[in-house]
């Protein structure tokens, strides 16, 4: 680090393009992965096991690859992350049947929960308080960018070339964020075992990792029972924005391609609002973002059941898209505002597995609601969860940025 002013600027080659890529990579072979699964040979509930082998390798990844990173450092594990992204996409064109998928899309998923904690490591170490907000907020910009061409790309690619197709499209962007990681990462500051240990072997061994997430999370118990419950009910309501709002449209009437192009609206207003939302965050505190941002997108459940028209749903939508888009990055930007110098590596992977959690348990929850209640009032239910995390974020967690 120099003494030079930071500037947004230097994040470019070494995160904001990769980022980009690496997103759109995973978008390509999300419209076609069910439609794969099922072209193999799969039945209904074998499609929706193997398709969840992404996530939940994601969600077993987290702690176990902090342990990792914290061993061989955050550039030599996102190196390593993408290059085995780009071994096991091409794996994946070539199975034969669904079975051979399972172990293919847990290692996706578990690759994928080691880029994403290394590089938010990185953000933590190299970007100053005062601009992490702008920071993180453009790299969620990026990212859904990213994940907004990806799935255009994995259709088109689809359609023309056959399902396979969207997995080398994977291994392709997967590649380019190989190059640019080789030619542009940084290398570590510290917050490795092996920095730690004065650059010697490292002493940290499995047993003792364990124990050291255990002090972790005992000695950071407030913040993660807090903050990480309002971070854990943004991610449920996020995710549940994107079942209970397509199933809605259709129950009042509307086209797919109505539905669709709704989204894509939605999508522009939130990319609109990411950068502003890292101006906030910055000049005036994290609370200023994440509160509004639940507020509004639990109103858009709560109202959710008297938009019983189309126009009436687009207001609702928009709505919920501003809420969306004011909290781009929040959750990073807590994150690594909260995580300590020493061990970063190890809160922020356990940070993630929260809000995994969250998005792991939100589809079960909207089912399990829709079964009892119908889906007028499994709406104003996560609405309700989403205002007792803007509640909790307003009275029991700090402001975390540090002014000077």
């Amino acid at each position: 680090m120099t003494n030079e002013p930071f500037r947004l600027r230097r994040l470019a080659l070494p995160f904001y393009v990769p980022s980009f890529l690496w997103a759109a990579g995973a978008g390509a072979i999300l419209p076609v992965l069910p439609l794969y699964v099922r072209e193999l040979g799969a039945d209904l509930s074998l499609t929706g096991a193997v398709v969840s082998m992404f996530a939940l390798g994601a969600l077993t990844g987290n702690i176990p690859g902090s342990f990792f990173i914290a061993r061989v450092g955050k550039r030599t594990t996102m190196i390593l992350a993408v290059i085995v992204e780009v071994v096991l996409a091409i794996a994946a064109a070539f199975v034969s049947n669904p079975y051979q998928l399972i172990p293919l899309l847990f290692g996706l998923g578990g690759v994928h929960t080691l880029y994403f904690v290394a590089r938010l490591a990185y953000f933590r170490e190299l970007v100053p308080q005062r601009s992490r907000g702008r920071a993180l907020s453009l790299l969620g910009g990026e990212t859904r960018m990213g994940s907004a061409l990806g799935p255009v790309l994995g259709g088109l690619a689809a359609d023309a070339l056959g399902l396979r197709t969207a997995f080398f499209l994977l291994a392709g962007f997967s590649l380019l964020v190989t190059v640019f990681s080789i030619a542009f990462l940084p290398a570590d500051a510290g917050n490795t075992a092996a920095n730690r240990s004065g650059g010697h072997k490292p002493a940290l061994q499995p047993e003792s990792s364990m124990t050291v997430m255990m002090n972790l999370v005992r000695e950071h118990r407030r913040i993660l029972t807090t903050a990480g419950f309002v971070v854990l009910t943004l991610k449920l309501i996020r995710e549940a924005r994107k079942v209970v709002f397509p199933l809605w449209g259709d129950l009042i009437g509307m086209t797919s391609s109505g539905i669709g192009l709704l989204f894509g609206v939605t999508h522009l207003v939130e990319m609109a609002l990411f950068y502003p939302a890292g101006s906030i965050m910055d000049h005036y505190g994290r609370k200023k973002t994440a509160i509004p941002c639940l507020i509004l997108l639990s109103l858009g459940f709560l109202v959710l059941p008297v938009a019983q028209t189309p126009a009436a749903f687009v207001l609702v939508a928009v709505l919920t898209a501003i809420g969306n888009g004011l909290g781009a990055g929040i959750n990073m930007t807590l994150s690594t505002d909260l995580a300590p110098a020493d061990r970063a590596v190890e809160f922020l992977a356990f940070w993630r597995t929260i809000t995994d959690i969250g998005g792991a348990a939100s589809p079960a929850l909207i089912g399990f609601a829709g079964a009892a209640l119908g889906l007028a009032g499994a709406a104003p239910l996560i609405g309700v969860l989403g205002l007792s995390g803007a509640l909790v974020m307003a009275f029991r967690v700090a402001e975390t940025l540090r002014r000077t």
